[in-house]
């Protein structure tokens, strides 16, 4: 059976939030090592040359914590380097690295207590940043529970003294004074700019993630080649509006009126000119519609060649002076393909609520719709309006 390889379609250097989820845990995996390499460091050092500041069991059961926390991830990331290649996700990775980022900081926190500071900021810390390259709901999750073990460590431990604080220590860090020991100040300086790091690339994430966002957000409600409101947002404008209206006492500023426009015989534009000849046809309409319409109308791409304008607080008379001057600036404007002028008009269909037979929204499309319809029968380049018996 043939199995795709990924590997030429990926750069280390690109957007992370392009990666696929193997490839954003991997780089998770990598930041996450930092923690046992930084916590793993300042112990071994301070059993090292100030043993007497360490309870030597606690100690080296904590280093032991590291070094497997450093190895299994270490494992992991060694098959996922093979892994990358086949597929595109690693579950097994990504519950790893949860569960040991949350022991390692967790225990480190509760030991040199802590946990209300440097161990509860590189927890949340590390948390954002897997918000935007993991599983959401694993992370949630793991939100919940180091908060809850904080909560127990504080009250259990800090309130009511069922366990010794900060275990870790055979003697306490802090003077008579109060001022740190100059070791642990060190560790506390190393730690803060590795955190400082990584608030950088948590802020870093982040914005990326909100600049996806934004951009999956536009995409949803904009035409890509007009940037009008394309069709989808158009029509839930298009409800509320004319829920509003039905909700306002008769009067002149309770209409809701709906501007039906077609280009005229686009498809020789494209035929004769190209298809990106039509796109400027199609650019500079959307451009005349929106210098038309007033600044609260909604201008829309409705599909192909055809555009709607929804227009609030209107009359039929005033809904009909604004098609015609759509229609009149159509049909002047010189749009060129390769310095040849290309002739373009359009027709133009006008409903407006309320009016006999139009309850909803459809019912004020396919009114529109009809008088488009008469318009390019009656010969096209011309307004239409409902009728009666729309």
């Amino acid at each position: 059976m043939y199995q795709r390889n990924f590997q030429d379609e990926f750069s280390w250097f690109s957007n992370p939030l392009d990666w696929r989820p193997i490839e954003r845990l991997i780089l998770l995996a990598a930041l996450v090592m930092l923690a046992p390499i930084l916590f793993g460091g300042a112990l071994a050092f301070a059993l090292a040359f100030a043993p007497e500041y360490i309870n030597r069991g606690v100690g080296y059961g904590l280093l032991t914590l590291y070094a497997t926390q450093f190895v299994v991830l270490s494992v992991y990331l060694l098959q996922a380097r093979y892994r990358r290649a086949f597929h595109s996700d690693y579950p097994a990775l990504e519950n790893a690295l949860i569960i040991l980022f949350m022991a390692s900081v967790m225990t480190t926190g509760f030991l040199t207590g802590t946990h209300l500071s440097n161990g509860l900021l590189t927890l949340f810390l590390g948390i954002n940043i897997a918000s935007a390259l993991a599983d959401v709901g694993k992370v949630r999750l793991a939100y919940i529970a180091g908060f809850t073990l904080t909560v127990v460590f504080t009250v259990a431990g800090d309130i009511y003294h069922l366990w010794p604080h900060a275990p870790l220590f055979q003697r306490s860090p802090m003077l008579i004074d109060g001022q740190p020991v100059s070791g642990w100040l060190a560790i506390q300086i190393i730690t803060g700019s590795v955190l400082l790091m990584l608030l950088g690339v948590c802020v870093a994430a982040v914005r990326r993630w909100v600049e996806r966002e934004s951009l999956y957000r536009e995409m949803s409600i904009i035409d890509g080649l007009t940037r009008l409101t394309n069709r989808r947002a158009l029509l839930e404008r298009g409800e509320k509006e004319l829920a509003r209206a039905q909700r306002m006492p008769t009067g002149a500023t309770s209409g809701f009126g709906c501007i039906m426009l077609d280009l005229d015989h686009f498809k020789e534009i494209n035929d004769t000119w190209g298809h990106h000849a039509g796109d400027e046809v199609l650019v500079t309409v959307g451009d005349i519609l929106m210098n038309c319409a007033r600044r609260y109308d909604e201008v829309g791409r409705f599909g192909g060649e055809e555009f709607v304008i929804l227009l609030p607080g209107v009359t039929l008379d005033t809904a009909l002076a604004i098609a015609e001057r759509i229609r009149g600036k159509i049909a002047l404007t010189d749009i060129r393909a390769n310095d040849y002028p290309i002739p373009v008009t359009a027709s133009l269909g006008v409903a407006v609520y309320p009016a006999s037979g139009i309850n909803n929204l459809n019912d004020l499309l396919k009114a529109a719709d009809k008088a488009l319809y008469r318009a390019k029968q009656a010969g096209r380049n011309r307004v239409e309006a409902m009728t009666d018996a729309a």
